[in-house]
């Protein structure tokens, strides 16, 4: 199965399908426990994510939320960068990183054009007049043609709106990109707008690669701060749940409390690295940062990328009866997530102690009992009884529901359940046939390695290998031999486990590495060597800080010192040997024989 996800021989979700027929005939499982991997707990969290996700897509929520954060972090280059960046970071902790791409990247492709063609004309206007010429010599630097000391009007940069039509296949899949024939609605977009690249300047190039790329990082970035963000992290809790039960403690609380600090350094410093890469600190290019009469950033071009903002904004009309019905819905998933098991809150068991089993409850079940909530909540004001407006002479008779069953049943990426079921079937006939086991055994030869050490190896190493086949496949494959590794080492399985899931959504390299990547590199103004140079720094970065997090704040969070005693069996004896863990002071401290770790 990992060769055939690495080379895609087969698309995705036929290989999730193979442990169904090689499993029961290789004497591994029987078929009705594999199969039951491919409908568990976890993929029902997932499958209430997805739901929620086509509501607010739906009633485009998701439009309004990212055009209003743009709106208000202005139009200057380095704030528009951060604004698509926090529009598409927030975006995708919630809904598919692929369907966050695809909706932020045309918006930002509207918005580059006009102050591409503001920019272009200042710097006509400026070179007429005799001042600044820096940019105007480079102007035509893309056809191979010299400029010359006249006032001829620049070239537009931007060419007409064509159609194109973005088609996901999967969270971890390529992308089809199609012309489209027919016309787009308008809560469709008039698509994007392609930039001809090659008649820019320079500092022009390095703001429309600056834009572009910072769409997918953001996406890949979010994506890690939530349990149903991607699909790695869903891996994870399957993992940890299957092996070592609920009392590992891996919630949607618990999740959250984690990555949702590393993301947001991670956006920042992503941030700061494509500003520095591409645009310089002062926001005009490195070629214009030198001059302090740069006309690249002005007043104009910053209004006419305000003013396509708050024009697609106004499209949108004003908020709709169904679109806060929608937040509502959201908002109240969010918190039941948060309130079922708050260990945050010393004495509060929650909203599930108030059930007779509270571990029968879990975040698959606050999950779909919303998602079944907007099914009947109505998409308009009700129209009955007190509800019934005094002009209203409509029949009395039943609402349109916020969501119907076809919307669900075209938009659903079922391939992507059916990705995450053959690699729960995987993990769990790995560790039904000890090939886990045996594994871990083999890699406990690394116990004279300190872990800070081996966690450090192990995410280069999935950082690199991500790069190239399917982030849900890589943690498919990883995740369970790790957790036995973790074991054999006496390391608390979380100290290994969580890191490397997080490091499984570092591909930001190649266009191949996931299907954001994809859609920023087919608009035509990224190359290979952009994308490398850029992402192998955000590479370096995303690892140093998923090594602190897990070395620092994640001790408070997961006790990720200490070998647990749910990660113990009956033959294990962790508990009273000596305990490896990571420390800036000492490389290991022993456990006194009573079986708790002295910090």
């Amino acid at each position: 199965m990992a060769g055939y996800w690495m080379t895609e021989a087969l698309p995705l979700a036929v290989t999730a399908l193979l442990p169904v027929i090689l499993f029961p005939m290789l004497g591994v499982q029987e078929s009705d426990d594999v199969c039951r991997n491919y409908l568990k707990d976890t993929n029902f969290l997932f499958v209430g994510g997805l739901i929620m996700a086509i509501a607010i897509e739906t009633w485009n929520l998701h439009r309004r939320i990212a055009l209003r954060i743009l709106l208000f972090v202005g139009s200057e280059p380095r704030w528009l960068m951060l604004g698509f960046m926090i529009c598409t970071g927030f975006l995708s902790m919630w809904i598919s990183n692929t369907a966050t791409t695809a909706m932020m990247v045309p918006i930002a492709q509207a918005v580059l054009g006009e102050v591409l063609k503001q920019r272009a004309e200042a710097r006509n206007n400026s070179y007429a007049n005799g001042g600044y010429k820096v940019c105007e010599e480079n102007e035509m630097k893309g056809n191979g043609t010299q400029t010359e000391d006249t006032s001829e009007d620049v070239e537009e940069v931007v060419t007409s709106s064509v159609d194109v039509r973005l088609t996901e296949k999967d969270d971890n899949d390529e992308v089809n990109i199609e012309d489209e024939k027919e016309p787009k609605s308008d809560e469709e977009e008039a698509a994007a707008v392609i930039i001809d690249f090659k008649s820019l300047c320079s500092e022009d190039q390095a703001l429309s690669k600056a834009l572009l790329l910072c769409i997918p990082y953001a996406a890949n970035i979010g994506g890690t701060a939530t349990l149903t963000g991607t699909g790695p992290n869903l891996v994870a809790q399957s993992v940890i749940d299957d092996l070592y039960g609920n009392a590992a403690g891996v919630t949607f609380a618990s999740w959250l409390a984690y990555c949702l600090p590393g993301m947001i350094i991670l956006e920042i410093l992503a941030w700061l690295w494509l500003q520095f890469l591409f645009i310089g600190f002062r926001g005009c290019g490195k070629e214009c940062c030198e001059c302090l009469r740069c006309n690249c950033n002005s007043g104009e071009d910053q209004k006419s990328a305000n003013d396509v903002l708050r024009k697609q904004y106004d499209d949108l009309g004003p908020i709709r009866w169904a679109e806060g019905a929608v937040f509502g819905h959201f908002l109240l998933l969010v918190l039941m997530w948060i309130f079922r098991e708050p260990s945050f809150i010393p004495g509060f068991g929650g909203w599930s102690a108030i059930f007779p089993e509270p571990e029968y409850v879990t975040d698959a079940t606050a999950a779909i009992f919303v998602c079944f909530l907007l099914y009947v909540f109505p998409a308009d004001v009700p129209n009955f009884l007190c509800c019934r407006k005094n002009n209203d002479e409509s029949p009395v008779g039943p609402r349109k529901a916020l969501l119907d069953w076809k919307i669900t049943q075209k938009k659903l990426a079922w391939n992507i359940i059916l990705l995450l079921g053959g690699g729960f079937a995987l993990a769990d006939g790995c560790e039904k046939s000890g090939l886990s086991a045996w594994m871990g055994e083999k890699f406990a030869t690394l116990d004279g390695i300190p872990p800070w050490a081996l966690l450090l190896i192990i995410t280069v190493v999935i950082a690199m290998f991500t790069e190239f086949t399917s982030n849900v496949s890589t943690a498919s494959i990883f995740a369970p031999i790790l957790a036995e590794l973790a074991e054999a080492l006496c390391e608390n399985p979380l100290y290994f486990v969580i890191p490397s899931i997080l490091a499984c959504s570092l591909a930001f390299m190649l266009p191949v590495a996931t299907p954001p990547n994809a859609i920023a590199f087919s608009y035509g103004q990224l190359t290979i060597p952009d994308m490398a140079k850029a992402g192998a720094m955000m590479n370096v970065i995303g690892i140093i800080v998923i090594n602190l997090m897990m070395n620092t704040y994640g001790i408070l969070i997961f006790d990720s010192r200490n070998f647990p005693a749910w990660a113990a069996d009956e033959s294990s004896t962790c508990l009273t040997e000596s305990t490896f863990f990571p420390s800036t002071a000492h490389m290991y401290m022993t456990a006194p024989s009573n079986g708790t770790c002295v910090c």
